[in-house]
């Protein structure tokens, strides 16, 4: 059983695109919702679009900024907070560091759609969002 990956071993990287990547159809997704987000009370706007490289979509050279938002509250919560595995809750103090903002579109939006069979469709997998980076 030499060959089967133990689970203290790292994460394997996600492949890089494939060769055709640039001539498939993205899925999307069409949505003109609420997205809510809790953002650091020291920024103004809830449209903050993150260049520090710390996020899990960030750009390794920092070259363009994600705004993490979520579909719920709930969402948005993990999204922030959700990161320690085994976390038993989150104190005052880290709480009051934050707004919860609700955001809303003028006009509908298009997303990637990164879940379920729209991965394969795509040449990915489940490792696009929660895997090591490419080699």
């Amino acid at each position: 059983m030499a060959n089967q990956i133990q689970p203290e071993d790292p994460l394997i990287p996600h492949p890089l695109p494939p060769e055709d990547f640039d001539r498939r159809e993205l899925p999307v997704i069409i949505n003109k919702g609420t997205w809510y987000r809790l953002n650091a009370v020291d920024f103004a706007s809830s449209l903050y679009f993150d260049r520090t490289g710390k996020g899990r979509f960030d750009s390794p050279a920092q070259g363009y900024g994600i705004l993490y938002v979520g579909a719920d509250v709930y969402a948005s919560w993990i999204e922030c907070y959700g990161r320690t595995h085994g976390a038993q809750g989150v104190s005052e103090s880290v709480l009051r560091q934050r707004d919860l903002y609700a955001i809303e579109s003028s006009r509908p939006l298009v997303f990637a759609d990164l879940t379920g069979s729209s991965l394969v469709k795509m040449g990915a997998d489940a490792r696009l969002s929660s895997g090591a980076i490419p080699v």
